[in-house]
């Protein structure tokens, strides 16, 4: 298979001295182009779509190509004898002569004329556009002849001045042939080797992408694509994922989520974690890992929460003045009842950049230490702290001091009052002290007095996001919602809501929808906590943390009372907690 090369020849002679070299280029399939610097962008898009492997210029032309185009270039050099040629030709030249050009051209003359004893002016010059000074001042100087390219001979004869081109022979253009060919074949087997590899990781169940910082997919295996629900044709992916744009600055300033700090995407129940690559040139590349499963070492998760407005404002509702008066502050109730949702409204106007959510998981020194750094990535972001309780109390005082003497936007949320969770000695004195003064407690959603207008406000929003049409709820569909329980509180509405709209036909909930109302609560309640015998308790940790792990769960299968969870485990009160909250 013959090489396909376009050589983009800035005069004439170029064009005629290559089509009279195409015997000697067997291998070559060769198209000619006459263009000088001024064509050549407007060739770039249509050179792109021809399917060539390479491209050949010289000079300026080349150097312009180089920047612009994403296929090889290949410069023709000029050669000693072409500098021999010309510098022949003007030493006998009765007249003022000077050379205008690029460094390229301009450095190989230098060399050869000095041994020559031929002595030459000359300005070096970057841009197309800095020839017409550069002329200009040349003639000022008494500059009679001006030796150079296509552009600048073509100038000076503009400016009345005698211009002689600088010409490419053809062992010049023989030797860039060869450049070419060498280079083909180089990338051609780097091609192969890429195709492998990129064979191989298509193959794998994990999700493997990697992408520059504007989202673009550079790559992206068929599981990557499956699990972030991408189409065939996605190149980016800030369309369907924004928060990620915050994820890869993080990556960018230093952020480590590879093994102690996962990104969590919940609507999409994803685990991410990236990597910067190294990169050739000066983009920044990053490589994406996507699982359904959380990373074993993972012992936080973070998630990039958007400023979107919410479908449902607690602040509307009960009259409560939008936004935290100081920081850091608490927001608690039952889980499911609309605390982040809360958080984003109450920090709209702050948040432009989205939220920064932190779940601890484990309590660790690397994850105190990955949570520090991402808050002060953030800068001015607002952190939403989830798991606090976690942490022993040596690392809650850690975390309490950083946040207040670095005066970051901290918002906790709790299960429980902290007061409560105080006295149960899971919450350090000084964190506690720390948001005293700005604690919001959140009514469980069958104790407000809004229920009907938040199941209505979940209907318009599940209708956008199906792009369904639901006009209204039937009367006694309404009724059976007004008295459900609600357990798992705006979650379970959320997931009610979203089997009514699915399942409907008609422009009304009716009735018989009412048969998923026990399933909706069910998924809901599942997604709130774990299955029975399904704690998710990890086993690859130190022993000592699986020991604290283990006396978690067994408190909040106990309902945390103390006593009883010592007794099961068979060890005293005290024991109890100085095991969960030793240092």
């Amino acid at each position: 298979m013959k090489i396909k090369t376009i050589v983009i020849a800035p005069y004439p002679g170029l064009s005629e001295l290559t089509l009279s070299l195409q015997h000697e280029l067997q291998e070559f399939e060769i198209v000619v182009e006459q263009g000088d610097l001024s064509r050549v962008l407007p060739l770039i898009g249509r050179i792109h779509t021809e399917g060539y492997d390479v491209i050949v210029s010289r000079g300026g032309t080349a150097k312009l190509l180089q920047k612009h185009s994403y296929l090889p270039v290949v410069e023709i050099p000029v050669s000693g004898f072409d500098i021999l040629r010309i510098l022949t030709l003007v030493k006998g030249y009765n007249a003022k002569c000077e050379m205008i050009g690029f460094p390229n051209i301009i450095e190989g003359f230098m060399s050869v004329s000095s041994l020559m004893e031929v002595d030459i002016s000359y300005t070096v010059i970057h841009q197309e556009q800095e020839a017409g000074a550069a002329l200009a001042d040349a003639k000022a100087r008494g500059v009679q002849v001006v030796i150079g390219d296509s552009i600048t001979v073509k100038m000076a004869a503009e400016n009345g001045l005698q211009g002689v081109l600088i010409t490419s022979g053809k062992e010049s253009l023989m030797e860039a042939f060869s450049r070419a060919g060498q280079l083909y074949k180089s990338a051609e087997k780097l091609k192969l080797k890429n195709e492998m590899y990129e064979s191989m990781l298509s193959k794998l169940k994990g999700g493997y992408a990697a992408t520059d910082q504007g989202g673009k997919l550079e790559f992206a295996n068929t599981s990557f694509k499956h699990l972030l629900n991408l189409p065939e044709t996605a190149d980016t992916l800030y369309t369907m994922y924004p928060g990620l744009r915050e994820m890869l600055r993080d990556v960018s300033r230093g952020a480590d989520f590879d093994r102690t700090t996962s990104v969590y995407e919940p609507d999409q129940g994803l685990y991410l974690r990236a990597q910067l690559l190294p990169a050739a040139d000066e983009r920044q590349l990053y490589m994406l890992l996507a699982s359904e499963e959380e990373p074993e070492h993972s012992g936080l998760a973070a998630s990039y929460l958007l400023a979107d407005a919410p479908f449902f404002s607690y602040q509307e509702e009960a009259g409560q003045e939008t936004g935290f008066q100081s920081y850091p502050a608490v927001v608690y109730g039952e889980k499911g009842s609309g605390r982040k949702r809360y958080v984003i409204n109450a920090t709209l106007s702050e948040s432009r950049d989205g939220i920064l959510c932190l779940h601890i998981r484990r309590s660790t020194e690397e994850v105190l230490k990955a949570m520090m750094e991402l808050m002060l990535y953030g800068g001015g972001r607002v952190t939403l702290i989830e798991g606090a309780e976690l942490l022993s109390a040596k690392q809650q005082r850690e975390l309490a001091e950083f946040i207040v003497k670095r005066k970051m936007k901290t918002v906790f949320l709790f299960d429980k009052d902290p007061e409560v969770l105080a006295e149960e000695e899971q919450l350090a004195g000084k964190l506690l002290r720390s948001f005293q003064n700005q604690c919001i407690s959140l009514p469980a959603l069958r104790e407000t007095a809004w229920l009907e207008r938040s199941i209505r406000a979940c209907l318009i929003w599940t209708n956008e996001r199906q792009g369904k049409q639901i006009a209204g709820i039937r009367g006694e569909v309404m009724e059976a919602l007004l008295a459900h329980p609600w357990q798992g509180n705006f979650t379970e509405l959320r997931t009610v809501m979203e089997l009514f709209v699915t399942a409907a036909e008609g422009p009304f909930i009716e009735p018989e929808a009412l048969t998923l109302l026990e399933e909706g609560s069910r998924r809901a309640r599942s997604g709130l906590s774990p299955a029975p015998g399904k704690e998710e308790l990890n086993l690859r940790q130190p022993l000592e943390d699986i020991e604290r792990d283990i006396i978690r769960t067994v408190l909040e299968q106990e309902g945390m009372n103390q006593s009883l969870a010592a007794k099961r485990l068979g060890i005293n009160r005290s024991t109890l907690w100085r095991k969960l909250k030793e240092d």
